[in-house]
């Protein structure tokens, strides 16, 4: 049996995701896709669109089998962390083949180089790390010039954003002792942030867009018909049927961003991830200056401090993801807390979940209900501060159904 793990945020998802799957699957001769998946919340430090299992619901109908969640920590992290963290899961389970991704250059080998200096961090490279640092350019910008003066791939692999992400991935399973082989199909249509939705292969950032432009009510299958495939289309619209606010964005959740930064303004927010000395003294300084959630990243914004960067600040503290929490559960690159959360599955991948069921390391957690007595402490108070996320994302999007009583899309 061969199988083939994927790591995701289906945001939404889109034809571009079910080429990749049903291509990754041919190409590898996989019998099984699984898929680990961002819940509720994205790395670029925004809340998903749809909620978890609507998305859960879709990837499923577009062609996977199984689908975890990324715990919380990890889905709003850097890519070193998404990474890492996705990789921790798959890993867990023992029987994983492949870990595949699209990417712009589909150049394994060149990836496979870079993620080695990266793993074992020559003195060339620390050297010219540190040297762009201290001449004041981001980390990513140091980073990647670092690797190019001490490496002789192709360096448009380090501007491209798939490839960043796959070079990660490789990085991550190289930490972890992993045998997952990294496996890449070349990105098709539109590339990764481009907003254009004249291409079939449109972009997700292009898609939500669009549905944010049509507004929570008039959400129409037309629109979307020709970008997500038509099984999928059918899965969120039955999704949406039962949710009062489908549609969801990152000003939904100013006024409890606003709270948040109103009564701990006194103490500052250093202790939160991602959240530096200088990011907590510009949000103090402009607090007088908000009125949503998107506005006060685009006031802090610099030159330094991209967009992401500001974003995962601004939900890490208005999630509670603190710096100390995440050293307990990632105290080293090589060291991941995890467990396997089944958000869904297909009811013909019955042989797949019995294979899981022999072979995992990690906590396989289909109830919830279940989680305390299959999980360690650590594990647990992962899933807690998860499970804690979703419930604020219900709150929001108004689903008074909190997630000790969801239950697993089953297709």
């Amino acid at each position: 049996m061969n199988i083939l793990g994927i790591i995701s945020e289906y945001n939404p998802f889109h034809k571009g995701h079910e080429y990749c799957i049903k291509t990754l699957k041919e190409k590898y001769n996989a019998d099984y896709v699984v898929v680990v998946m961002s819940g509720d919340y994205t790395q670029r430090g925004c809340p998903a669109i749809f909620d978890k299992h609507t998305r859960c619901a879709m990837a499923l109908a577009g062609g996977a089998d199984l689908v975890f969640e990324l715990p919380i920590y990890y889905s709003t992290g850097s890519a070193e962390f998404f990474a890492g963290g996705a990789v921790s899961i798959l890993n867990g389970l023992g029987c994983i083949d492949y870990l595949g991704f699209g990417s712009e250059s589909d150049d394994i080998s060149s990836m496979e180089k870079i993620a080695r200096i990266l793993v074992d961090e020559p003195i060339e490279f620390t050297t010219a790390l540190k040297e762009n640092l201290k001449s004041g350019k981001s980390f990513a910008l140091a980073r990647a010039e670092a690797l190019k003066a001490c490496s002789d791939v192709d360096s448009n692999i380090l501007n491209t954003p798939n490839d960043i992400l796959g070079i990660e991935y490789i990085k991550a399973i190289l930490l972890q002792g992993s045998s997952i082989k990294p496996v890449s199909i070349k990105r098709m249509g539109a590339g990764y942030h481009d907003d254009s939705i004249d291409d079939s292969f449109a972009s997700a950032t292009a898609i939500r867009n669009l549905i944010e432009a049509q507004g929570k009510a008039d959400l129409s299958k037309d629109d979307l018909s020709s970008l997500i495939p038509s099984e999928a289309l059918n899965a969120l619209f039955d999704e949406n049927e039962k949710s009062t606010s489908p549609v969801i964005t990152a000003d939904d959740f100013s006024t409890l961003l606003h709270y948040k930064l109103l009564s701990e303004k006194n103490n500052g927010f250093e202790q939160y991830l991602d959240v530096t000395r200088e990011i907590s003294d510009k949000i103090i300084s402009h607090i007088n200056d908000y009125k949503d959630f998107s506005s006060f990243v685009s006031e802090l914004k610099t030159k330094e401090l991209t967009y992401t960067r500001i974003n995962r600040a601004l939900l890490h503290i208005l999630l509670n993801i603190t710096k100390k929490n995440m050293e307990m559960y990632s105290p080293s690159r090589t060291d991941f807390v995890s467990y396997a959360r089944i958000l869904g599955f297909r009811k013909d991948a019955s042989e797949l979940m019995k294979t899981i069921k022999e072979t995992a390391t990690t906590p396989v957690i289909s109830r919830l209900s279940d989680a305390y007595s299959q999980t360690s402490y650590f594990q647990m108070q992962l899933l807690n501060e998860t499970i804690s996320a979703s419930n604020i994302y219900g709150l929001i999007s108004n689903n008074d159904i909190l997630e000790y009583a969801k239950k697993p899309v089953i297709i």
